[in-house]
């Protein structure tokens, strides 16, 4: 006896009422030879939680498995060896019985779960003539294979294989001298290749395939036959197919279950059907004659090479409706007249070789008119930036283009040339920027529903803005008596102001006062340009301050600090202008600055001292130098000027409006020599010096 069974194990398919034989009250035939392909769903129900049960002491088979049951038909040997579809997959297996049922298969009398990858072998496992021992594993422990079993007639044992490690499914041989119960037989038939139904030709029919029973069995009695969509259902007996059967994929493989009706015993076999035509459009598009007619005549064989693929080794026969056609009645001529109303008219194609399947094709026609569209009037746009091109959007047109026909159910589109509106090629968008200047724009306008279309064009022309030289900022006195004026370009249509003057000769204003004045500049294609003119404010100047460097002795400074909008230039006693506001090699006294604003807004004028004094003086009556003093000092009402000797002592306060010191004490003579002074300033540094007396 060597019976070879074929196992795969897809182990998350749920079959919900359906038999699994992971169970083992579901539990595999092994009989004859037979092809088993199987999908079991885990683990099933746990057996050992049964009182008559005991667990394995190899292994505990809570994993992805199937049972098989063993009825034994002669005495004799029982062996197999099961091989692993993946290289050193784990499976383990153990054996129970002799025993009547799954309710008490007590101990397991061999148990295998050798780790083939810890033990160095492949990953075969099972019964052989050659070991003697009954148990073996877990780990690298054994080599997989066990004792085979002596078994009497009618004696009956369950296997249970379990999936430890790694995944596929695996083959099963069995041998030995005890016969198991006989496997009917599942003769192969043809497969079957047939038409379509002359309704859609979509590769789906009605199937009955009850009249194969007779071609499964050839004489074989006591057995039944039925039909499954995959080997699974097939193999556990779930799904049978009821007729009228409608394949659901073409072609489609179809499985047929023969099972013995005194045992479970099944064999198996199977068979493709496919129905032919599946690529045969049998719905046409639509024809569609797009005309200014209302009628017009149309030959149905002047484009039956697109309807029909190799029309020219068929018979084509035309037909009003489908019922003629498909009982090849009135067949008409080929030529027939489109009208505004869509008629339907329907092709019979028959294969005179009888290799193909026959089968009608419905075909649409009509007339269409084209859009009635109107011609838009010329685009004319201002320029942005004076190079002639600007991006401009062709969609404005369409509601004047349209008009008044649906937007929703007509494409507007726009070219360059007369040729990419006739290729359909390079269409523009509806935001165009112009290659010349002016441009012709073509429009195709198309009827979405029937691709008929009207075309037009239109002209796109960018006009020149007026040109403005750019002008210097220009300089305005605060509140000036006189005017200024100022001008552009003249020759221009029109000028508005900021000021609220306009007109359209008006290119030139007058202004006395500074800020920035903005004309609009509009030429005889109503294009307009935008200038600005910046008037800056200058006035006379502000004095700040005066800073002086005094007592210097003839080589005195003074620098003018001036605040104002205006560009100032420095004078000091009528002498030159200068930029620079700073003063050298000044004597003591008063002296005139004068402060000119060099936009000609005006000249301020102010007079300043420096202070300096005699290095000596001789008051000798001689009307020279009579008197020691400070010149410019009565510019300084309240400076306080002491006088002392070289010893400290103080000999006179002078006052600043007074005409100096005589060179006396208590109206006595001093001698000539040496004496220091002390000048106080409000607001200025205290200064010492020291002059001459002499007699």
């Amino acid at each position: 006896m060597k019976n070879t069974f074929f196992i795969t194990l897809l182990l998350l398919v749920s079959f919900g009422f359906a038999q699994n034989p992971n169970d083992c009250r579901d539990a595999i035939l092994l009989c004859g030879d037979t092809d088993l392909g199987i999908d079991p769903d885990g683990i099933g129900a746990n057996e050992f939680n049964l009182p008559g049960n005991i667990t394995p002491t190899c292994f505990n088979f809570q994993t992805d498995q199937v049972w098989f049951k063993v009825e034994i038909e002669t005495t004799g040997t029982f062996s197999f060896v099961l091989t692993p579809d993946t290289p050193q997959a784990d499976y383990d297996f153990a054996i129970f019985g002799p025993v009547t049922d799954c309710n008490n298969l007590g101990a397991a009398i061999r148990c295998s779960s050798t780790n083939p990858n810890a033990a160095g072998v492949t990953g075969e496992t099972g019964l052989n003539d050659t070991e003697i021992d009954t148990q073996e594993g877990p780990g690298p422990l054994g080599n997989g294979f066990l004792q085979e079993l002596t078994v009497n007639a009618g004696e009956i044992y369950y296997v249970i294989v379990g999936l430890a490690i790694g995944q596929g499914g695996f083959s099963l041989s069995t041998s030995g001298s005890a016969d198991l119960p006989p496997a009917p037989t599942a003769n192969p038939v043809d497969d079957l290749d047939v038409c379509d139904d002359l309704g859609a030709q979509d590769g789906f029919r009605e199937f009955d395939f009850s009249p194969l029973d007779a071609d499964v069995l050839q004489g074989q009695s006591s057995t039944t036959v039925t039909y499954h969509e995959s080997l699974n259902d097939a193999n556990i007996g779930i799904n049978a197919l009821t007729f009228p059967y409608t394949n659901i994929s073409n072609p489609q493989e179809i499985f047929v279950r023969v099972i013995r009706n005194d045992s479970e015993c099944t064999d198996f076999t199977e068979f493709m059907i496919e129905v032919d035509d599946t690529n045969v459009t049998t719905t046409a598009d639509a024809i569609i004659i797009c005309s200014d007619n209302t009628t017009e005549s149309f030959d149905f064989d002047s484009v039956i090479d697109t309807l029909v693929p190799n029309a020219a080794n068929l018979n084509i026969t035309y037909h009003l409706t489908e019922t003629d056609a498909a009982d090849d009645l009135n067949p008409q001529g080929s030529v027939f007249t489109a009208t505004l109303v869509e008629e339907t008219y329907f092709i019979k194609v028959i294969d005179p070789t009888g290799l193909s399947c026959e089968f009608v094709v419905s075909v649409p026609l009509f007339v269409a008119n084209p859009p009635q569209i109107a011609a838009p009037q010329d685009l004319f746009f201002c320029d942005d930036d004076f190079d002639g091109f600007l991006s401009v959007n062709l969609g404005n047109q369409n509601p004047d283009i349209l008009n008044g026909l649906d937007s929703t159910l007509h494409q507007v589109q726009f070219y360059s040339n007369a040729t990419d509106r006739a290729n359909d090629q390079n269409a523009l968008g509806n935001t165009f920027t112009n290659t010349q200047n002016p441009q012709q724009i073509f429009v195709r306008v198309t009827e979405t529903r029937t691709s008929c279309f009207s075309d037009v064009a239109f002209n796109v022309t960018i006009n020149p803005k007026p040109v403005l030289a750019p002008q210097d900022d220009i300089t305005v006195c605060v509140d000036a008596v006189s005017l200024t004026t100022i001008s552009v370009e003249s020759g221009f249509d029109f000028y508005d102001w900021s000021t609220g003057e306009s007109g359209s000769n008006l290119n030139s204003i007058d202004i006395d006062q500074p800020g920035n004045y903005t004309v609009t500049v509009t030429n005889n294609f109503g294009c307009e340009s935008m200038l600005t003119i910046t008037a800056l404010p200058s006035d006379v100047a502000v004095i700040d301050d005066i800073i002086t460097q005094d007592f210097r002795n003839g080589d005195n400074t003074a620098q003018f600090l001036v605040s104002g909008p205006g560009d100032y230039e420095f004078s000091v006693d009528n002498g030159p202008y200068q930029d620079a506001n700073f003063f050298s090699g000044l004597y003591k006294g008063f002296h005139t600055v004068r402060i000119r604003d060099k936009n000609g807004c005006g000249v301020l004028t102010q007079e300043f001292v420096v202070l300096d004094f005699q290095q000596f003086f001789t008051p000798n009556g001689d009307g020279f130098h009579d008197y020691w003093t400070l010149d410019g000092l009565s510019a300084f009402p309240t400076a306080v000027i002491y006088i002392y000797d070289r010893h400290g002592k103080l000999l006179f306060q002078m006052s600043p409006e007074g005409p100096g010191w005589d060179g006396t004490y208590l109206n006595n003579p001093l001698p000539s020599s040496s004496y220091w002074f002390t000048l106080q300033i409000p607001d200025k540094p205290l200064v010492k010096g020291f002059f001459a007396l002499k007699r």
